[in-house]
């Protein structure tokens, strides 16, 4: 598949998978690292602030504390409230005194509103210039009774809609705790918390810091654009703390406003509220996107470095390739003097160098080559004017012929006839293969040549089957047979012997057994003398080796002979190549 691109592709490929790649993946986990070590670091910082503003609210509200503790100890109001509201008329200067008494010893600057109640929740004292309606009492009243035995805390908003916190305690007997007599409250600026505590408290842009009671009211904000009095306007935000409050942890992140914070949270359980800080990871993120563009610019240095190496190792290896291509362009157009001009020791020019070589093997190649076809030429030539002598030949022996006929010798007739057709066979015809039926009719004339010189001391019988005659087999694999049961076959008593040629199908094969009943011989003896009695060069085992050649080495000819008895050679050559030839020849 990579084949389909080229090497300069390739090379450029692989260098930005080793190189970039690596630094891409480094870089990322890197990134990855240092951002969750700059978020562990700001959530422990943050949290650390958190705890010391949650000590300066603590420390500022202490004040508030003892003037409502310095109110619900006071013997004044412990002999008097519970009596009520009826009985105030006639104390009235003596609980002037009483409460002077008590503010001259403290009195914060950020009081607003100190207002008691009688345990059916009469007024029996107040002093502020805001008004608060029944209302918020009511809600003040029932979050004291809510958080008991601790102060409560709730956000009231006056009727001049002056934003207050107001801080209850419930009032108790000194002489049986057990017995509430009436509430305590004094009702703090709302500027008192986000205006000098939260405000001045700076944990990075976008960052908000807040205090929310139990069912997730704001009472105060650092920012003003976070309304007080009611729920934060993403509920989430308290479900999330809550969560993670069970779970013990006090600083996670979270989605709150449909973007991502680092939330760390501070739970006051004896006043029920939350101190919270959120932080953006747009912020967390900033000194991470410095280090995003540093790295950036480095892997772009490194893609440029990258490049650069590529060009040069792309000179260094493709631009010889290049050459070699150049180079077997021209080879292909004939121009064979060329060469590669290459010296170097790397690897392009030891194979520049082979090419060369290989060119100059086939430049002195093809230049042998037309030496050769100039001497083919005369070859040819020559061989034109051989045939002369065996057209000569044949003219002579035909003339003999007819004059054999016309003296009336018949034998020598038949003779020279047989003589001749079984010559133009073998000299004239050079197609190495012929059918049976061509075989058997030379084979037939080799015998009646044979005839005039052992006169008449064998007979010659046939059994072929027909279906067969058209089979092709190698030309000149009879006759050394035929030759062998003459002279293997006669005695030398005279005796006739007979001689049967047999061609038949046998399964897969074609069986062809020359046999005679002559006197036989010893065939682990006459291998050797076999060499002496040749037909036109053409032996026994010359005979073997062809069959061999042609179909395989399980193919060949086969003699069993037995002395006193006769000699059989089978040839034996496969069917189905006879079919394929067929079939070749039909096409």
């Amino acid at each position: 598949m990579l084949r389909k691109f080229k090497i300069q592709h390739r090379l450029i490929g692989t260098f930005l998978i080793v190189s970039v790649l690596p630094l891409f993946f480094l870089g990322y986990y890197a990134y990855h690292l240092y951002s969750e070590s700059i978020s562990d670091k700001l959530s422990k910082s943050t949290f650390q602030a958190l705890t010391l503003v949650n000590i300066n609210l603590l420390a500022e509200l202490q004040n508030y504390q003892y003037l409502i503790g310095s109110i619900s100890t006071n013997e004044f109001v412990q002999e008097n409230l519970p009596n009520g509201n009826a009985e105030q008329k006639d104390h009235e200067n003596a609980k002037e005194a009483a409460m002077d008494a008590i503010f001259r010893t403290i009195f914060p600057s950020h009081a607003v509103n100190v207002s008691i109640f009688d345990k059916n929740h009469n007024l029996f004292y107040e002093l502020g210039f805001e008004t608060i309606n029944n209302q918020a009492l009511d809600k003040a009243m029932r979050d004291v009774d809510a958080n008991a035995p601790y102060d409560g805390l709730t956000y009231v908003k006056t009727i001049r809609s002056y934003d207050t916190i107001a801080l209850g305690r419930k009032i108790h007997a000194v002489n049986d705790s057990s017995i509430p007599i009436g509430y305590a409250f004094v009702f703090i600026s709302g500027d008192l918390f986000s205006d000098k505590i939260l405000a001045n408290v700076d944990l990075g842009t976008g960052s908000k810091l807040m205090i929310m009671g139990r069912d997730g009211t704001v009472l105060s904000a650092n920012d003003k654009k976070i309304p007080v009095g009611t729920p934060y306007i993403d509920p989430e935000l308290i479900n999330q703390i809550k969560q993670h409050q069970g779970q013990g942890s006090q600083s996670f992140s979270g989605q709150v406003n449909n973007a991502g914070q680092q939330i760390s949270y501070i739970y006051n359980e004896q006043i029920g509220w939350y101190l919270i800080s959120m932080m953006p990871f747009s912020y967390i993120n900033s000194e991470t996107s410095k280090i995003t563009i540093s790295m950036t610019v480095i892997i772009v240095l490194i893609v440029i470095c990258c490049i650069v190496i590529i060009s040069v190792m792309n000179n260094s290896i493709v631009r010889p390739i290049k050459k070699i291509i150049t180079f077997s362009n021209q080879i292909s157009n004939g121009k064979l003097s060329n060469r590669i001009q290459d010296e170097n020791e790397d690897e392009m020019g030891v194979l520049s160098r082979k090419i060369n070589s290989m060119v100059g093997e086939i430049e002195h190649l093809m230049h042998n080559q037309k030496l050769d076809q100039k001497r083919k030429r005369e070859l040819e030539l020559q061989m034109l004017q051989s045939q002369i002598n065996p057209h000569f030949l044949f003219n002579t022996l035909n003339t003999l012929r007819w004059l054999s006929i016309i003296n009336q010798v018949p034998v020598l007739s038949n003779g020279i006839s047989s003589l001749s057709e079984l010559l133009r066979s073998t000299i004239l015809d050079r197609n190495e293969e012929i059918t049976i039926e061509q075989e058997l009719h030379n084979l037939s004339n080799y015998f009646e040549i044979q005839k005039i010189r052992y006169a008449d001391s064998f007979q010659v019988e046939y059994a072929i089957d027909d279906e067969l005659r058209q089979c092709l087999i190698p030309k000149l694999i009879l006759q050394p047979v035929a030759e062998n049961a003459i002279i293997h076959g006669l005695s030398e008593h005279g005796r006739s012997i007979k001689i049967t040629i047999k061609v038949q199908q046998r399964d897969q094969f074609i069986d062809i057994e020359i046999t005679d009943n002559g006197k036989g011989f010893d065939t682990t003896t006459s291998k050797s003398s076999d060499n002496n009695k040749k037909l036109s060069g053409i032996g026994i085992t010359n005979v073997d080796e062809r069959i061999k050649l042609y179909y395989g080495e399980e193919y060949g000819l086969f003699i069993t002979s037995v002395i006193g008895e006769g000699t059989c050679c089978k040839i034996i050559i496969p069917y189905e190549s006879q079919l394929n030839k067929e079939a070749n020849l039909n096409v």
